[in-house]
């Protein structure tokens, strides 16, 4: 198991955007627990500079080609969705209804708990 996987408890994250959303990116990246796991996925023209996104140690960027945000997004989804709910463990998604992303199923069991 890696070890991103063993910490507990543990925050996963996936934030996927486009070059209009770089502003709202930064902002919930600047709201992110410093101990966060996850992936920014920027869907972006090539000859466009992706400027530099200041994100906790374990979030990493991804720059995709227009059109390519929702086979990452379902990638990430089909990795990282857990299927049994786990009280140490959240996960996160922003998708922006500018990316393609937008277009992914999301058919996910959502576990309603009462505090």
């Amino acid at each position: 198991m890696r070890s991103h996987r063993r910490r507990t408890p543990l925050q996963h994250v996936l934030l996927a955007g486009c070059a209009d959303d770089l502003v709202v990116l930064q902002s919930v990246l600047a709201m992110l627990p410093s101990d966060v796991y996850g992936q920014v996925v920027v869907e972006i023209e090539p000859d466009v500079a992706l400027p530099e996104l200041d994100t906790p140690a374990r979030v990493t960027v991804h720059r995709v080609w227009p059109g390519a945000a929702d086979r990452a997004v379902a990638a990430w989804i089909a990795e990282w969705m857990p299927s049994e709910p786990d009280a140490a463990r959240t996960v996160g998604l922003w998708i922006s209804a500018g990316s393609s992303a937008r277009a992914v199923p999301l058919e996910l069991d959502v576990v309603a708990q009462t505090i």
